[in-house]
């Protein structure tokens, strides 16, 4: 008996054309690039600085031409700023600061420093790049770092000044002005990412859960009161 065997379907021979023809290109779709844009431009920002970095040499490392840019950006400065919202939205600024509030609500002062601290350390750790444009940009062009500062900072350095306030009236944390000790509890934990992460000093061992937590019980036993509230 004979076998049967499947038949196989015979391919179709190439034609001249399409044998020598290229694979297309990916097309991006206008928020497509808009990202890509704003990812090149992010790296390029972090290693030459704001100054430093032309519309023309973003173009040129995004692989488009330059006018491509002001299709979607008026000026270098409004892609600083969108790359500034887009790293807000990405890393959860709006979550971050509920989580905060919830924890300040219960006079959770420990919990309200834990997480800043950790938010901290994990974001430099994530995008050290990010960190290094923004402080290029502070110190090329003060504006710039005004920008950053009302994107990111204001909102939590208005938060921290009241909850130093409320505890104060409290009896629970040491005289002093509020806005002082609020800035305090930020500088620990961004001054140790900072130099550990920008400027690549030798990071000391431990995670950023144990770091946080040290920074915490440093912090709270320089601001709680020594006298118990009333």
């Amino acid at each position: 008996m004979t076998k049967m065997t499947a038949a196989i379907p015979a391919r179709k021979p190439l034609s001249p054309k399409s044998a020598n023809r290229a694979p297309r290109k990916h097309r991006m779709h206008a928020a497509e690039r808009r990202q890509h844009l704003i990812a090149t431009a992010l790296h390029l920002f972090a290693t030459r600085g704001f100054r430093g970095t032309t519309t023309k040499a973003i173009a040129a490392a995004a692989g488009i031409s330059e006018a491509v840019i002001f299709r979607h950006f008026r000026a270098k400065e409004d892609l600083y700023v969108a790359i500034l919202r887009e790293k807000a939205r990405q890393d959860g600024y709006t979550d971050m600061m509920e989580i905060v509030q919830g924890c300040a609500q219960r006079d959770d002062d420990a919990g309200v420093i834990r997480q800043l601290a950790l938010t901290i350390l994990e974001r430099f750790k994530q995008d050290p790049d990010f960190h290094r444009m923004m402080m290029y940009a502070a110190l090329e062009e003060p504006e710039l770092g005004r920008i950053g500062k009302r994107i990111f900072g204001l909102r939590l350095s208005e938060f921290l000044r009241e909850y130093v306030a409320r505890r104060q009236q409290a009896g629970a944390f040491r005289k002093g002005d509020p806005a002082l000790l609020a800035f305090s509890i930020m500088a620990l934990p961004l001054h140790f990412a900072m130099v550990t992460r920008v400027f690549g000093i030798k990071r000391i061992n431990g995670s950023n859960r144990s770091l946080a937590d040290t920074f915490t019980s440093i912090l709270l036993a320089g601001l709680h009161s020594h006298k118990s509230p009333a």
